[in-house]
């Protein structure tokens, strides 16, 4: 029965989605069959450029009226399309559409075809990201790639979000610095233990979410050893981004742009000013046995309660405005058969909703592949980004950039923000300071002239030279290429924060004297309280400053400057059902970061904020940090496949770093993988024809970290004024000016190399329903050996420093 009517359905859909036919026209009915002559149900059959439109039924079968000089295209999901011209065809196979396999996908320093991937790779379809309006791209990749976490970027206008492969920041717990995986730009390693910026950020972490999607072609993400490719540097698995370049044709210009609001999806629901009330009054007097509870100075009283029933000082809802975000690309591409360019231009500005909060961003990207030869090519590409972020700078409270938010949030409701227009510190029933968020006032600070800007540029300059040995048939597939790749990050930050007065009342309104604001019918005696007598007393008669008791001007300044040269030779070759791939590289490395941070105090307000605008009773500080390090690398890479069923590759990748001891320079990273395409079998084929593809892969292999400090494993000095050595412990004893120990104070460790970290995966491919539906899973287990940590057990200060980081720790 169920056949029957499921036809009836099929033949009742192709009735109401087609029209009316002239005499002219021709009846064409055939069957649609797959490579196994099984019939394909739901097919799309269609006269191009008319409204001639029907399916295929349970049976494969249909009917279609096609006008004369037309011809029938059939389609169906996961096949290739078939047109027909040929209407005494009675029965049409579609081969299935292999384009999925044959895709190619970024592994490192080269490409592979993804059937033939034996590792943990996942790619992200630029499409989902395409027009979304984040601020920052690792937010847009959210939920999109399985094993990656997103964490943060959404809370504030240019917060940059942080990613980790594997759960790789839970190492975070145990000290282990740089859990942020490797990002490699159009083959560029940015190191991810350079930090710049204020916080000092991953530079590869700001590189990534500066990007623009318009400008991105793929994004791989390596997860297990497939990342042992990036040897020393990919124990938190490597994320891989390929920008676009133009297409053969005409130039083609392009614009896209989109215009939103961000506002918050919800909010706490906070107490009432009256309910607040009754609560604090009930956990106040709870101890019945409580011998120093004075019941109307530390209880709200019953006309307190009352007149707390019309107060609602919602201070967060006042000040809370909607944002609005806009974002706008400009492109032009092209292509002909000696020259490749693309060139691209994007902005990208949102507001933020409390305060001065705003964020911009400029992004460019132009490059150009040239033929020089016939098999001789050239490429050039230049990149960079300019943003500007300002926020609020929030000094009561310390660094911490949600605080405003949640002092808004939180402050009591009977608590008017102001009195007679003086601001008011939010003391509560006691009258008294508990700590200093109770001192914070938004609307004087937001009107101070205080502020908090972060101007960061980072501009990449990639060129490249390679030769293709195509013309001679012995070294067919063998290509030589030479890249040079350098990047130049520059962040300034610049702060200024006002010495600010706020004020409490010594005497307040209602029986207990609690109130800020008169009770209905008692305002003269109340208006009587704000005396300046009553009204400014503080401690000791003063009034209340903010956290320092003074203004100041900050400034940090960093730049981290970084090359990278690659000598590669890669060859690539089919010989019958073998393919062959194999990769050499030779790759060199440098960089170096400064950071340089200064702060006064008791600037002049008409002096431009500037250091020297400060009085001679001013104090100041300043730190200037340098790093610099440098790598040597030689990679190795083999790929077999036979009739794309059997699969297998071999890496290893052996690094050196003057980050340690000469020594210790080298660390050797290996990496084996293997791979069965199961559903090439014949026996396959015959007997379990539901699944289209069946893959089974595993891999195991050694990656590593260097996350130490640079010259950590060397004794150095520097002058320290007034500190010379003293017997026994106590760090104010002071002896004359002496050379001190390194700069983090720390003793040395020569012995100091690479972590470990042992990557084994499992994984599972498969495809059903036709190529439709697709599921990849995968089992890991990592375990980290030799993981290089401080001891948390406390040195004796008879030591004179603390204890070097040793390669002790271990993790599962």
């Amino acid at each position: 029965m169920k056949h029957y009517i499921a036809k009836l359905c099929f033949a009742l859909l192709a009735i109401m989605i087609s029209l009316p036919a002239s005499a002219d026209d021709l009846l064409y009915q055939a069957t649609v069959v797959d490579a196994n002559d099984e019939p394909l149900m739901g097919a799309t059959v269609k006269v191009p450029d008319t409204q001639n439109v029907t399916v295929t039924d349970l049976d494969g079968k249909f009917s279609i009226k096609v006008p004369q000089g037309k011809s029938v295209e059939i389609s169906y999901i996961g096949f290739k399309t078939v047109t027909v011209t040929d209407f005494s065809q009675k029965t049409i196979v579609l081969d299935e559409d292999t384009q999925n396999l044959d895709e190619v996908v970024v592994v490192g320093y080269g490409t592979q075809k993804k059937a033939h991937l034996t590792g943990a790779i996942s790619t992200v379809n630029m499409d989902d990201v395409q027009d979304l309006a984040n601020g920052n791209l690792a937010s847009s990749l959210s939920g999109l790639v399985n094993g990656l976490g997103v964490s943060g970027g959404e809370g504030r206008p240019g917060e940059a979000a942080r990613l980790s492969i594997r759960g790789s920041d839970r190492l975070a717990s145990i000290g282990v610095a740089a859990q942020e995986p490797l990002f490699v730009i159009d083959g560029f390693i940015y190191p991810n233990d350079v930090r710049i910026g204020q916080g000092q950020q991953n530079s590869g972490s700001v590189a990534f979410n500066n990007l623009d999607p318009s400008e991105i072609e793929s994004i791989s993400v390596l997860k297990d050893a497939a990342a042992a490719v990036y040897g020393a540097r990919a124990a938190n698995g490597v994320i891989l981004v390929t920008t676009k370049r133009g297409k053969i044709g005409e130039p083609v210009i392009s614009y896209s742009g989109s215009f939103g609001f961000t506002d918050e999806v919800s909010r706490p629901k906070m107490l009432n000013a009256y309910n607040y009330g009754r609560i604090y009054n009930i956990v106040k007097a709870s101890d019945p046995l409580s011998t120093t509870l004075d019941r109307q100075k530390d209880l709200l009283q019953a006309d307190e309660l009352n007149a707390m029933r019309s107060l609602n000082y919602d201070l967060l809802d006042k000040y809370w405005e909607t944002g609005f975000t806009q974002k706008h690309s400009v492109g032009v591409n092209g292509a002909t058969e000696k020259v490749n360019y693309f060139a691209n231009i994007s902005y990208f500005d949102q507001e933020g909703n409390l305060g001065k909060l705003e964020y911009d961003r400029w992004n460019y990207r132009a490059g150009v592949d040239v033929t020089l030869k016939k098999w001789f090519k050239a490429s050039l590409q230049v990149s960079g980004d300019y943003s500007k972020k300002e926020t609020p700078n929030v000094k009561v409270g310390g660094t911490d950039t949600e605080k405003d938010y949640r002092l808004l949030l939180t402050h009591p409701r009977y608590i008017p923000e102001s009195v007679n227009g003086l601001p008011i510190a939010a003391y509560g029933p006691t009258n008294s300071k508990v700590n200093g968020d109770q001192e914070y006032s938004f609307y004087t600070l937001q009107n101070s002239g205080d502020f908090k800007r972060d101007n960061t540029s980072n501009l990449n300059i990639n060129t490249a030279l390679e030769y293709d040995f195509g013309w001679s048939k012995i070294l067919n597939g063998l290509k030589l290429r030479f890249s040079y790749a350098k990047s130049i990050n520059n962040s300034k930050n610049n702060q200024y924060g006002s010495q600010y007065k706020i004020y409490y009342m010594s005497e307040r309104a209602g029986s207990g004297s609690h109130l800020y604001t008169p009770i209905p019918g008692q305002e003269d005696a109340f208006n009587a309280l704000l005396t300046p007598e009553n009204f400014l007393l503080g401690n000791n008669g003063a009034p209340i400053y903010n956290g320092s008791g003074s203004s100041y001007v900050s400034r940090d300044m960093s730049r981290a400057d970084n090359y990278q040269m690659n000598l590669t030779a890669s060859y690539n070759r089919q010989f019958g059902e073998h393919s062959v791939g194999a990769l050499f590289s030779i790759e060199k490395s440098e960089f170096e970061s400064e950071y340089l941070f200064g702060t006064v105090s008791d600037p002049l307000s008409f002096g431009g904020l500037q250091s020297n605008s400060v009085g001679a009773n001013s104090s100041n500080s300043a730190q200037f940090f340098r790093s610099e390090a440098g790598t040597l690398s030689y990679i190795g890479r083999v790929n077999y496949a036979y009739a794309d069923k059997y699969l297998f590759e071999f890496l290893l990748r052996s690094d050196a770093s003057t980050k340690f001891a000469p020594k210790n320079y080298w660390g050797t990273f290996p990496s084996v993988s293997l791979g069965w395409v199961m559903s090439q079998e014949d026996w396959f084929r015959k007997y379990v024809n539901w699944i289209d593809y069946l893959k089974l892969r595993g891999s195991l292999g050694i990656t590593g970290r260097d996350n130490t400090e640079y010259w950590q494993w060397i004794q150095t000095y520097g002058a320290d004024k007034d500190k010379g050595p003293v017997f026994g412990i106590g760090s104010n004893q002071f002896s004359g000016s002496h050379l001190a120990l390194n700069k983090n104070n720390q003793a040395i460790n020569p012995d100091a190399h690479w972590d470990k970290s042992y990557k084994s995966n499992f994984g599972i491919d498969f495809n059903v329903l036709h190529n439709r539906l697709s599921f990849n899973i995968d089992g890991y287990y990592n375990w980290d050996r030799d993981m290089l940590l401080s001891y948390t057990a406390s040195v004796p200060g008879t030591v004179g420093s603390s204890s070097a980081k040793t390669n002790f720790g271990k993790m599962d």
